[in-house]
């Protein structure tokens, strides 16, 4: 949800020679050879001849220009091949980007890579987080940027297809590479694979179209590595991809079906996506029933089934939900603007079917709306509704906090409230030069806010607060849907936990008596929210104040037996079955 407010994301095979596996090893071998011996020959030649290695390396350098025997550059046409950037171009760029920048970070050397959480091992694996970065590689590329909306669309498609999907397709690849993609290109030829893979696997892309148009992807000069701007890939190593996906896009035995539909039936699961420890901690804390739930909404049968949209929110939404009349009207034309495919919400967000730039849409610029997934702005309509209850409808005299404020959803909810002053509070400057940027768009009175640069357990207030909403960072389990990577992260979340418990013990500690806490994390577990909480009353310097029905139409079904909100993927109905996973508790000082 914190991510959500700016939207800104072989050898060949053929009848005579079709081996059960191929080892890209062999190839590579071969390749270097011929290159060390051509290599060797044309400096023989050179020596012969007179000319020096350094005119030589000059004249075959590619970078459109030739030497003469003077010395003296003479610009000439390249012959390389510069094709225009495609869907599948982008899409593999992105990935590979994505994949290079995790794995040098990481201090990565040689080798293939990791694997990929979720079950099935990763022969084509590479470090787990790099989903979290292809995304943003892909919406700041400028070639991607260049084309028709519908080649976007189909981009975007590919890459959130190949993070949601990762564990399957690695575990196909699997069964037809005998060893991961090791060298230079190893990222590149990941991706290429997995891009390919993810068409054959849940897109149904004609056969042809993917063989052809994937491997073609890598004979064009494109930024598709890390930090350079073009590479070039050997042949043997085309050959080897070219090879993969051939073999995956035969038909088995006489029959219609794909090869590689066949070992995704036989060699891999859903769940193969999915970290088997988040696996095993939602069984124990939901039950088989409700976590075959989750998987089933944020892990579809069909890709091609799933509908994208975007929530947003609105400054009269907060309004709406305190069944205030003065923004409907405003909302419904906004609806009707937004086109066809938006609609209303419970609660007062927007849902919008995706088309386009956000940034085209009605009131982006007039700073009506931010992007805000529709479950995340149940913390700002708790706490906003104790205290409009609490003082009679009169917000204008309270200040109130919001910890871990960036990217700024929940602070432009409060301030869109009408309290007199809201303090937002983030750690991290560079999210917080982000929180700025988007109060600055939304045009808030400057006046009614401060954003503070601080650690939320270091801050204290120099006034009275009558208000505090810590949503704490936590592992995100919750927006799985749309960050797929979120799902293979690792196990360890003690640092977290420890963050967790001092915020809320310091927001608690900090809060005069009668004043409002709401603890919120988007995190499908419960150590981090109901737990977290339940440590945090025992303790008794707060006590629940529970959360009615009426205060949250849509979600009623989603408060339990403490008067907490836990929302959880796939299981309310209609229009929220798709909403993020999210948990608010409302408490007050005693």
């Amino acid at each position: 949800n914190k991510a959500a407010l700016d939207w800104p994301v072989a050898t060949a095979f053929n009848n005579a020679y079709t081996p059960s596996r191929t080892h890209i090893g062999s190839p590579q071998r071969r390749f270097t050879t011929k290159l060390h011996s051509t290599t060797a020959d044309s400096t023989k030649n050179t020596r012969r001849s007179g000319k020096s290695t350094s005119s030589l390396r000059s004249t075959s350098a590619g970078d459109g220009k030739k030497t003469s025997k003077h010395g003296k550059s003479n610009n000439y046409k390249s012959t390389a091949k510069k094709a225009k950037p495609t869907s599948r171009s982008v899409a593999i760029a992105a990935l590979a980007n994505a994949a290079a920048a995790t794995y040098q970070s990481s201090g990565g050397g040689g080798g293939g890579g990791a694997q990929a959480g979720g079950g099935a091992q990763a022969g084509a694996g590479t470090q787990v987080n790099a989903g979290s970065f292809a995304t943003r590689q892909l919406e700041q590329d400028n070639y991607y940027k260049l084309l028709e909306p519908r080649d976007k669309a189909f981009a975007r498609l590919l890459v959130a297809t190949v993070q949601r999907r990762l564990g399957q397709i690695d575990g196909v690849l699997d069964c037809c590479v005998n060893k991961a993609p090791s060298g230079k290109n190893k990222h590149l030829v990941q991706a290429t694979l997995r891009v390919g893979a993810a068409q054959l696997l849940f897109l149904k892309t004609p056969t042809f179209a993917v063989v052809k148009e994937t491997v073609e992807v890598l004979r064009i000069h494109h930024k598709v590595t890390y930090s350079v701007k073009s590479t070039h890939v050997p042949e043997p190593m085309i050959k080897f991809v070219n090879g993969v996906l051939r073999k995956l896009s035969r038909t088995v035995d006489d029959t219609d079906e794909l090869y590689a539909l066949k070992l995704l039936g036989e060699k891999t699961s859903p769940r193969d996506n999915i970290a088997p420890w988040l696996l095993e901690s939602w069984e124990r804390d939901w039950g088989i029933e409700t976590t075959n739930l989750i998987c089933d909404e944020i892990m579809p049968r069909d890709e091609r089934s799933i509908t994208p949209h975007i929530d947003l929110t609105t400054k009269y939404s907060v309004g709406i939900s305190l069944g205030l009349d003065d923004g409907m009207d405003k909302s419904d034309r906004l609806v009707e603007q937004l086109g066809e495919d938006s609609m209303m919400l419970p609660q007062g967000s927007i849902r919008v079917g995706v088309n386009g730039d956000v940034r085209s849409w009605a009131d982006f610029d007039e700073g009506t709306w931010w992007v805000q997934d529709c479950a995340a702005t149940l913390p700002g309509i708790v706490l906003t509704r104790a205290l409009y209850d609490k003082h009679s409808g009169d917000l204008s005299n309270l200040r109130v906090v919001d910890m871990c404020a960036a990217p700024g959803g929940k602070t432009s909810q409060l301030l869109s409230a009408g309290f007199e002053h809201v303090t937002a509070i983030e750690a991290n400057s560079r999210r917080c030069h982000r929180l700025k940027k988007n109060l600055d768009r939304l045009r808030f009175d400057k006046d009614k806010y401060d954003v503070v640069v601080k650690e939320g357990q270091k801050w204290s207030p120099t006034t009275t607060v009558d208000g505090i909403l810590v949503d704490v960072p936590c592992s995100a389990t919750g927006t799985g849907s749309r960050r797929p990577d979120v799902l293979r992260r690792e196990s360890d979340i003690s640092e977290l936990l420890d963050i967790q418990e001092l915020l809320a013990n310091h927001c608690a500690e900090i809060l005069p008596a009668g004043g409002i806490m709401v603890y919120a994390t988007c995190s499908l577990l419960k150590e981090e929210s109901e737990d977290q909480v339940k440590k945090l009353v025992e303790k008794g310097l707060v006590e629940t104040l529970p959360i009615q029905p009426s205060e949250v139409p849509g979600f009623q079904d989603a408060i339990d037996e403490n008067g907490w909100m836990r929302v959880i993927p796939g299981v309310l109905d209609g229009n929220l079955r798709s909403a993020d996973g999210f948990f608010a508790a409302r408490l007050i000082k005693k």
